[in-house]
């Protein structure tokens, strides 16, 4: 553990977690450990904490405390003290699934053996400079022509000892002597009835999915089996996470039986803009990842999981003399056209299995089936032949999808049915009339239709982001806004106090002419207080409804209570809703449109296929910065879609080769040690982290009483340093009269607990108490800042809820001096008070 002077310290800012109390047993090297409770005297606002020392463990109980209460300190109540562990889910597995049929020498070793021919190991190149240049210029280099412009420069590429000469020769390289991963190829089709050529590129999905589940990296993690996840022995409430928790994969392994793997696929598409600041210039990329791979990873694009394995037809059919109606459906047949032609290889796979070998080089008997299809609304409609204003999973009517309650679900082969149907019609008008009726498009040959064990209706997931963010929040802050006024809601998001992860809103949000799906969930963070005591209740209440379930439908574990919660939210939502409509917020006198009938389908999705973040579009709108709009800026701007594959394609392969270079010299083996290790020492601390230099070198406790606004801190410090001399069995001393103090203006605690029930990926919180002042060199006078924080005063706080806590506002963080804390508690620990 670093001391004070290197500005880390262990500290315990708050018991955020609850461990097992037992008296006979001391806490085992898994569980958390307490630092010194808090003073819980009232203190103006004041809280005193400190670094866990030796003498620690003398440190009463909970029990113990309620048996000898010390002076201001409340007892605690046995009842109150509830014995809490996180502990491993039960699991039931599948027997059977994911037979291994042989073992091969893993894809790294096989890499290996070839380049043991070579003299270096960093075969095909020379040196470890010579890979490592070659590494730059394709993952962070400024481009051909610039890269080799620069080797022209005399003495360069002997000084660096390369074994190519410019930009051409390391293409060669990679092109010809790296592993390629799945080769590109181009398609070219005709449409009936049209003259116009239309292109594609595209990679054998078949070939993606063997690296995917073949890349060594995550091996050890790769899940082949389905289970079933319980909290407890009576397997009464169930769990979801991860995709092999879902009631999918059980249902698809008990078709194919035991012995077989199942590879979920899940596609997602999209299309964007080429062009940051104009339009015109579009992809269509689509990508493909498999369920396989811990979500985890999957989300990373930096650990490539998501494959782009296809350019699909962007081609808008001007100039033609098709009308809106006929370009509208050439579109879509263009669309389904290519995606069957790609998938061409997916049939035989996924009717009679494929031999897969992972990356540890275990065979295994493969079943890849079309699992779930991520996309957004328009998306959504194009791939299930669905028509607008309906759904895509079930048959509703459009002037019922703001009613709360369950329709009959779509299927696969009755949309195939009434697509026959439809085709033999006598004439063109009944055809029209059954596909209007079932509420599907004219797409003769979908697809899907041929795909084994596939259901595209029921493909077809949540999407928090469009539906939730960029649908539901963007109305309910409209709506809101017409309530109590645009003017009015501006000035309460600019009168909200900065915190952590806030943005600030120092104008409002009404000048914004077009918000993003950030700004939204930044929005909605703030928004149920700014309307609290503005709005009318049932207004309020509502608003609370749609923002319960939008973060409930975001965890990412969630049990069969999680998921009545969420069902229930919704239902509160929409018992109150037409609140909006009384008070003439909502134009319409209905709810009808697809996003909010959408949320009916979260609670089923996420018990057949994982929580949320499994398919989440969020990812695919972050691939195309990597996967579109960069490679777009590597080109010269004309036939730009074989650029765009072939700078791709070499950057797949160097990504590649990096890994097995890791792997060959120990690198990555080091890391997951690093790791390990780290996350066993946060595991037994909460962190707070201060800069090791710190605001203010030297003040009194009367300054910082003066300038920080704390007029009981010498009173606050007194009373701690009384109780925890009382705790370590010391004798009573007195604090210096003339005491100096270091004072920092913020520091960052690191919530531990909330990693361990996987609620945030990042814990760290930024906690400010700076008074009014002027930076040197600087003529702008930055305000007070003062945050606010729960204080989990007595420990018997829950990690739900806000029982246990109280509110507290930080005014002060500062240190003693080490011979202060030696003169005052026998040790040199440095104390830290706020």
């Amino acid at each position: 553990m670093e001391t004070m002077e290197n500005g880390e310290v262990s500290a315990t800012r708050t018991n955020l977690h609850e461990i097992d109390e037992q008296e006979s047993d001391p806490p085992s090297e898994d569980e958390y450990q307490l630092g010194d409770p808090f003073s819980v005297e009232d203190m103006g606002a004041e809280f005193v904490f400190s670094q866990p020392t030796a003498q620690a463990s003398a440190l009463p109980t909970p029990r113990e405390q309620a048996q000898n209460p010390v002076d201001g300190i409340p007892a605690f109540q046995d009842e109150d003290v509830e014995p809490r562990r996180l502990v491993a889910p039960v699991r039931e597995v599948f027997e059977g699934a994911g037979e291994v049929l042989s073992q091969n020498p893993s894809q790294y070793e096989s890499w290996k053996r070839m380049s043991m021919k070579g003299s270096s190991p960093y075969e095909p190149f020379k040196s470890h400079i010579d890979y490592s240049v070659a590494k730059w210029a394709k993952e962070l280099g400024p481009g051909d022509t610039a890269l080799s412009k620069l080797l022209e420069i005399p003495g360069v590429v002997e000084a660096l000892g390369l074994s190519w000469r410019n930009s051409r020769q390391l293409n060669q390289i990679i092109d010809h002597h790296l592993p390629n991963l799945a080769s590109w190829m181009q398609l070219e089709f005709k449409l009936e009835g049209t003259e116009q050529v239309i292109e594609c590129f595209y990679r054998d999905p078949l070939e993606c999915i063997e690296s995917l589940y073949g890349n060594p990296a995550w091996a050890d993690v790769l899940h082949i089996a389905p289970e079933r996840h319980y909290t407890d022995e009576t397997m009464a409430t169930r769990m979801y996470n991860e995709m092999y928790t879902g009631n999918w994969w059980w249902r698809q392994q008990a078709k194919l039986g035991a012995g077989a793997t199942v590879v979920p696929v899940i596609v997602s598409s999209d299309k964007t803009s080429l062009k940051v600041l104009s339009t015109g210039k579009e992809a269509y990329p689509a990508y493909l990842t498999i369920g396989n791979i811990p979500k985890s990873i999957r989300r990373k694009p930096s650990m490539h999981a998501q494959l782009l394995f296809a350019y699909l037809p962007t081609d808008q059919f001007t100039g033609t003399t098709l009308s809106k109606e006929q370009i509208r459906l050439a579109k879509n047949r263009a669309f389904h056209f290519a995606m069957k032609r790609i998938f061409e290889t997916l049939k035989s796979a996924g009717k009679d299995g494929v031999e897969l070998e992972s990356g540890d080089g275990k065979v295994r008997h493969c079943y890849p089936i079309l699992a779930v299809y991520v996309a957004d609304y328009p998306e959504q409609c194009l791939v299930t032949c669905t028509r607008y204003t309906h759904c895509p999973l079930c048959h509703v009517d459009p002037g019922q999808l703001g009613e709360y309650g369950e329709s009959e679900k779509r299927s696969q082969k009755e949309t195939m049915r009434k697509l026959d149907e439809a085709s033999l019609a006598a004439t063109k008008a009944v055809a029209n009339s059954i596909l209007r009726e079932a509420g599907i498009t004219d797409t003769p040959d979908p697809f899907f239709s041929d795909l084994p064990f596939t259901n595209i209706n029921r493909a077809i997931t949540p999407d928090i982001l469009h539906q939730l963010y960029q649908g539901l929040i963007k109305h309910l802050t409209g709506w809101i806004g017409r309530i109590i006024g645009p003017k009015e809601l501006d000035l309460r998001f600019a009168r909200l106090p900065p915190n952590h992860a806030l943005r600030i809103f120092k104008d409002g949000i009404s000048a914004f002419s077009r918000l993003s799906g950030n700004e939204h969930r930044q929005i909605a963070k703030q928004l149920l207080g700014c309307i609290v005591g503005r709005a009318p209740p049932r207004i309020v209440r509502a608003s609370r409804a749609l923002l319960d379930f939008l973060y409930i439908a975001q965890f990412e574990t969630h049990t069969t209570r999680s998921l009545e919660k969420l069902e229930h939210a919704l239902k509160d939502f929409h018992e109150n809703k037409q609140a909006f409509v009384d008070t003439n917020a909502r134009e319409a006198e209905d709810f009808d449109f697809p996003k909010l009938h959408s949320l009916l389908h979260y609670a089923p999705q996420i018990r057949e296929f994982g929580t949320t973040d499994n398919y989440n579009t969020e990812n695919t709108e972050r691939l195309h910065i990597d996967l579109a709009k960069d490679a777009y800026r590597a080109t010269n701007r004309k036939d730009i879609l074989p650029q765009m594959v072939l700078w791709l394609e070499r950057k797949e392969k160097i990504f590649a080769f990096s890994s097995y270079i890791e792997w060959r010299l120990g690198v990555a083996a080091t890391r997951a040690v690093q790791k390990k290790v780290s996350a066993k020492t946060y595991t037994d601390y909460h962190w707070i982290t201060l800069s090791k230099t710190p605001s203010v070198k030297h003040a009194t406790l009367a300054q910082i009483a003066q300038t920080h606004g704390a007029p009981n801190l010498q009173h606050a410090l007194e009373s701690f340093v009384s109780m925890r001399q009382r705790y370590l069995g010391v004798p009573r001393t007195p604090l210096p009269s003339s005491l100096i103090l270091s004072i920092w203006y913020h520091f960052k605690i690191s919530n531990l607990h909330l990693d361990q029930l996987a609620i945030l990926d990042n814990s760290d919180e930024s906690v400010h108490a700076s008074p009014r002042r002027t930076p040197q060199r600087s003529q702008k006078v930055l305000p007070a800042r003062f945050d606010t924080v729960l204080v989990n005063e007595m420990w018997d706080g829950r990690d739900v809820g806000l029982r246990g806590y109280r509110i507290a506002r930080v005014r002060a963080v500062f240190a003693l001096q080490s011979e202060v804390t030696e003169a005052v508690f026998g040790s040199a620990d440095t104390v830290h008070t706020a």
